[in-house]
């Protein structure tokens, strides 16, 4: 049941492109999330979004239900965020009541979304063929401070066991209350499942900190990395799509 709620990183792991150099695959992503932040949204972040969205069903061999899966929640918070954009209080416009809607403020909210969803997918290229080990790895050869990497890998591992703590706790609810329990009763049984959550929680961190102390573990937890070879092809490839994104943006301005 973990693996269902591990998706994205069951996925990294489970690519094609995880054997590909990660500086490789950052770089990609970082420039499809600048085009889509500095083209328009009409060709630029279509585009964007459409070549992502590509190399992640594509090359990348991710399945469309788990990219439609992890696109959506983003995409829904991007499209409430435009709704102050879209809608205004008095002015011109049609609406109901003080709240108006213009025709300049809807191309703005959906311009702002086009923006929003094209770098998200940008990015989704990135996290659904990269494991975080692997990008942690990656950023130490960019001499970044082991303390910060130690940091965002202590709170990986500890997002894990919290959720593998909540699923037991509430497998074990639900074998016991099954789907007939009253209302009263699954609250009580709520309450009391956050509690044993914190605790249990609680409980599995301090095993961690105790194994990575008998590990000798001092400064930095090091590991191997495989050697990668540079994929020029790769490489050529990516650079000569994200050019012909501009190229059709520019013919088209």
């Amino acid at each position: 049941m973990a693996s269902h709620h591990t998706f994205i990183d069951d996925a990294a792991w489970d690519s094609p492109w995880r054997r590909r150099r990660v500086g490789e695959k950052a770089g990609l992503s970082v420039a499809l999330v600048l085009t889509a932040l500095l083209t328009p949204p009409w060709p630029g972040c279509v585009l964007v979004a459409a070549l992502a969205t590509f190399y992640i069903l594509g090359p990348a061999k991710i399945r469309p239900g788990l990219l439609a899966l992890v696109l959506v929640p983003p995409a829904l918070f991007l499209l409430i965020g435009t709704i102050p954009v879209a809608v205004h209080i008095g002015g011109d416009g049609w609406g109901l009541g003080p709240f108006r809607v213009s025709r300049d403020g809807l191309l703005q909210a959906a311009g702002l979304w086009a923006h929003g969803v094209a770098g998200t997918v940008a990015l989704l290229l990135l996290a659904t063929t990269t494991p975080l080990v692997d990008l942690l790895t990656w950023l130490r050869t960019l001499r970044i401070p082991d303390v910060l990497l130690e940091i965002a890998s202590l709170t990986y591992r500890l997002l894990f066991v919290l959720l593998g703590t909540a699923l037991a706790v509430h497998d074990a609810q639900q074998a016991r209350l099954g789907d007939a329990a009253p209302l009263r009763r699954r609250f009580q049984a709520s309450a009391g499942t956050v509690g044993s959550i914190v605790i249990r929680s609680w409980q599995r961190a301090s095993r961690l900190q105790e194994g990575l102390e008998g590990r000798g573990y001092e400064d930095a937890l090091l590991t191997l990395t495989p050697a990668r070879p540079r994929d020029w092809r790769f490489v050529g490839a990516s650079a000569l799509s994200v050019a012909a994104v501009w190229v059709v943006v520019w013919v088209m301005r």
